[in-house]
């Protein structure tokens, strides 16, 4: 086999695997919004309660200025325990609302937010709006830096 039918069959094998990566990208994104949706449905079916952490959180978005509100749109806010593990309070996924690539999450970490504030419920509170705000800033488009520099 001449080197340059190597290359163009190494070009081809490349662009195919590409291609395989970004739909399994794809289909996982896809899963993971279902099961959030599901999940959203289901608690509304079943009539289940907010818990007082989700009130917290709908509070700390009902308290957002219109626009921001409706920059939130259709993004998923989802109450996580994965705070732990990221050492984080909030984390947003996706590519912001200036590009439509990546599906777009916002998760608020319960478990880290009530170990460091759950002792007074105003702190808490405002923690919780604060790290609505930084990941909704993310999403907005600004980096770690710009965040810290609205001061979220």
């Amino acid at each position: 086999m001449r080197f340059r039918d190597r290359i163009s069959l190494a070009w081809r094998h490349y662009k195919l695997r590409q291609r395989v990566f970004v739909q399994r990208i794809e289909n996982f994104e896809l899963t993971a919004k279902r099961s959030e949706m599901l999940a959203r449905e289901a608690a509304k079916r079943e009539g289940r309660p907010q818990t007082p952490f989700e009130h917290l959180v709908a509070e700390a978005i009902d308290e957002l200025p219109d626009e921001f509100r409706a920059a939130l749109g259709e993004i998923p806010v989802v109450v996580s325990d994965g705070g732990v593990e990221r050492r984080a309070y909030g984390l947003y996924e996706g590519d912001t609302i200036a590009r439509d690539n990546w599906a777009d999450r916002i998760l608020i970490f319960q478990d880290t937010l009530e170990r460091d504030f759950g002792h007074n419920v105003e702190l808490l509170r405002a923690q919780v709006q604060r790290t609505v705000r930084h990941e909704l800033a993310h999403h907005l488009g600004w980096d770690e830096d710009g965040v810290r520099e609205l001061g979220l």
